[in-house]
């Protein structure tokens, strides 16, 4: 059979040896965000068989029904394999799926670039591409990607880490548009806006498990809190309440190390041990301060290495890097494990700050995939995370009590919280 499976009786004959298969959900437009686009392409294969491709919008073939392809991809194989789930979700979705977590940057053929290139714009740009030329490219690619495919499912990485990230993306960003088109420069403003709504987008596969989310020319996960252009975004609802928490790293540290901590400022409780006294001044509180951090993040100094916090601290530094010397692995937090080749120029701060930013991570996915689930049924809304906070397009008339549960779900791994609110991402202050 010819790889393009274009009608219901073809896919019917189809046979493809094999228990396991990948597919790849090729988009109308690879630049737009997937929840402004709809499947062009399927791409398909067990590992023994060559590919296919399903066509399901595409001007070179019959249109085959996307839940036609699907029922019959999950009625025929155990393993669904594909490379970033979270865009796969946006149009298939499956208990089946399982990622490749794998960042792969597309190696287009010429002519694909040169339709880009004068087309990219358009919404349907794959479908002017030929679907020859498509195959190509995804055949080359699975070659590629074929030594990733994981014996070993993580199931936190593999099922919850797409799955919350795609849940707050797909709510959007409300903004002004005259502010917007102010503030911020985009390639094409199609991209990622519709309906005075614009879509950020998760990249999930950093070697320390920490999301960045700049898309379309928009660093979503670093907007400038000093330039005004935070007033661009504006909520659905009624306000913004932004969740962050206090003092996360030395916190996170403190549950490493088993150091107690208790819910007031951490640089009080650190700087008495620093000065020797309960009551700081304001000059002192800002050194401990800036003495916490220097050595989170560079090592303890000399004459602080008594200090119980820092002296338990410099243990655990030393148990990591005995370890991972030993093994030439670094386990994170949440289970993914780093070889000693991937971490360029390793010392024991670096792989220690690599620990503490998956246990931010970790800790942020359960907690905000509980605050999701809550707010399921109700109209306030998860609608941006950036490392250490999260911003809620909160309805009023979904009531208080909401607000305090959101709280309390953030902080029952014993971390404390900090709310804000405001009527534009601008004008936020603290309660």
């Amino acid at each position: 059979m010819y790889y393009i499976v274009e009608t219901e009786e073809q896919l019917n004959r189809l046979y493809c040896k094999g228990t396991d298969c990948y597919i790849r959900i090729i988009p109308m437009n690879d630049e737009y965000h997937s929840a402004l686009t709809s499947p062009c392409l399927v791409y398909f294969r067990t590992i023994e068989s060559k590919g296919y491709i399903f066509p399901i919008n595409h001007s070179e073939a019959f249109k085959l029904p996307l839940n036609k392809v699907i029922e019959w991809i999950e009625s025929k194989y155990e393993k669904i394999y594909t490379i970033n789930k979270k865009e796969c979700l946006y149009h298939f979705d499956s208990p089946k799926l399982i990622d490749i977590s794998y960042d792969i940057d597309m190696d287009y053929s010429l002519i694909r670039t040169r339709i880009y290139d004068k087309h990219g714009h358009l919404p349907f740009c794959n479908s002017l591409v030929p679907i020859s030329k498509i195959y190509e490219e995804e055949e080359k690619m699975f070659e590629e990607i074929r030594r990733k495919i994981p014996e070993q499912i993580n199931k936190f990485y593999n099922d919850t880490f797409p799955r919350v990230f795609k849940s707050i993306e797909e709510q959007g960003l409300k903004v002004h548009p005259d502010y917007f088109d102010k503030h911020f420069k985009y390639h094409e403003k199609e991209w990622f806006y519709h309906a005075d709504t614009v879509y950020s987008k998760y990249n999930l596969y950093n070697l320390t498990t920490r999301p960045t989310n700049s898309f379309n020319g928009v660093n979503f996960a670093a907007l400038n809190k000093n330039d005004g252009s935070r007033t661009a975004f504006i909520p659905k609802n009624d306000m913004f309440f932004e969740f962050d928490y206090d003092a996360y790293h030395v916190r996170i540290m403190a549950k490493l190390i088993d150091f107690p901590l208790d819910r007031g400022s951490v640089h009080t409780q650190l700087g008495r041990m620093y000065f020797g006294k309960e009551e700081l001044t304001p000059e002192e509180y800002q050194q401990s301060k800036e003495l916490t951090f220097k050595q989170l993040y560079g090592g303890v100094f000399k004459e602080y290495k008594e200090i119980p916090f820092f002296k338990a601290m410099n243990e655990y530094i030393d148990k990591l890097w005995t370890l991972f010397n030993a093994t030439g692995k670094l386990e994170l937090v949440g289970g993914k494990i780093l070889d000693k080749e991937q971490i360029q120029n390793p010392t024991p701060n670096k792989i220690l700050n690599y620990v503490i930013q998956s246990a931010e991570t970790h800790n942020n996915v359960v907690s905000v995939k509980q605050v999701i689930e809550y707010l399921e049924d109700k109209q306030s809304k998860v609608i941006l995370y950036t490392y250490d906070s999260f911003l809620i397009d909160y309805a009023v008339g979904d009531g208080k009590e909401v607000l305090k549960t959101i709280k309390q779900l953030l902080e029952i791994n014993g971390f404390v919280v900090k709310a804000a609110y405001g009527l534009n991402y601008n004008s936020l202050k603290y309660i």
